[in-house]
C-alpha cells in the first residue's frame, strides 16, 4: 500500500508540472473544522463533521460551509465502513454574490494501522454529488449528479517522549487525490490533489486539535484551467467511547 502511495505523489507532481504552462488562479482560504466520533458498541457508531471555509487573503469573506452526518460500522480493531450525507452551502463569488446547495452523499472504507512510533490512516470514498447550478447569474432549481472517487493517505509521528497521550504533540502528513466520474464531467476526471502537513496536539486522550498547512491543486471543468489554494487548517477531533461509561 505504501508503494501505491509513492505512485500516487509522482502522478500528482507530473499533472502539477504539466499544468505550470496553463492557466492556474492562485488564492489563500482558512478552513476551521470540528469532527466528532462517537463509539456506542463494539461494531456501531456515528460520525459529524462541521466545517467552515473563509476566502479572500484567508480570512476575509465567507465561501462555504459543510455539515456531514454519518455511521459507522467496526468489522474489525483496524477497519470500518461508513456511510453518509453531506450538506455544502456555497457562496458563488460572481457579479452577484448567491448561494449554491450541494447534497453529497458517500460511502468509505478505512483502515488504520498502528506502531509504537507511527500511526497510519487510510481510506476510500465514493461521493454521488448533486449540485445546483446557476443561470443568468442565478441559482436554478436543476441540480448536475456526478460520482467522485477520493483516496486518502495521512501518516501520524510523535515528535514528544509520551506518545498518543495528553499533552503529546505529532507531525502529520498526508496526501489525497481525488477523481470525477460522470456525464458531466468533460476536462476534469483528475479532480484535484490535496497535500498537508501540520501537528496534532493531544488536549487528552479522547480530543485532538490540528494545525496546519494545505496545499489544494484543482483542475476545473475547462479545458486548461485550474486552481491552487493556499489554506490554513485548524480542526478539533473529538472522540467519545460511550463504551466506557458502561464499566
Amino acid at each position: 500500500m505504501r508503494n501505491t502511495f509513492y505512485l500516487l505523489l509522482l502522478l500528482c507532481g507530473s499533472l502539477y508540472s504539466k499544468a505550470q504552462t496553463r492557466q492556474v488562479q492562485y488564492g489563500q482560504q482558512s478552513w476551521l473544522d470540528y469532527l466528532n466520533q462517537n463509539r456506542y458498541s463494539n461494531h456501531w457508531g456515528s460520525w459529524i463533521d462541521l466545517q467552515l471555509k473563509l476566502t479572500d487573503n484567508y480570512f476575509k469573506s465567507e465561501l462555504a460551509t459543510e455539515t456531514a452526518l454519518g455511521a459507522s460500522y467496526y468489522t474489525k480493531k483496524n477497519l470500518k465502513l461508513m456511510g453518509a450525507l453531506t450538506y455544502v452551502d456555497q457562496i458563488h463569488q460572481g457579479t452577484n454574490n448567491f448561494h449554491l446547495i450541494e447534497y453529497r452523499p458517500w460511502q468509505m472504507v478505512q483502515f488504520n494501522t498502528e506502531t509504537h512510533h507511527t500511526k497510519t490512516l487510510q481510506w476510500i470514498r465514493l461521493e454521488e454529488r448533486y449540485r445546483q447550478t446557476a443561470i443568468n447569474d442565478a441559482p436554478s432549481t436543476d441540480y448536475d449528479m456526478n460520482f467522485r472517487l477520493r483516496y486518502y493517505y495521512l501518516s501520524n509521528m510523535p515528535l514528544t517522549k509520551h506518545h498518543f497521550q495528553k499533552g503529546s504533540l505529532s507531525f502529520v502528513v498526508s496526501e489525497e487525490v481525488y477523481f470525477n466520474f460522470g456525464k458531466n464531467i468533460v476536462y476534469n476526471t483528475f479532480d484535484q490533489n490535496r497535500f498537508s502537513a501540520g501537528f496534532y496536539y493531544y488536549i487528552n486522550n479522547d480530543n485532538i486539535f490540528q494545525f496546519g498547512y494545505t496545499n489544494v491543486f484543482q483542475q476545473l471543468n475547462q479545458k486548461n484551467k485550474f486552481t491552487n489554494l493556499d489554506v490554513i487548517r485548524l480542526s478539533i477531533f473529538n472522540n467519545i467511547d460511550f463504551r466506557k461509561s458502561k464499566h
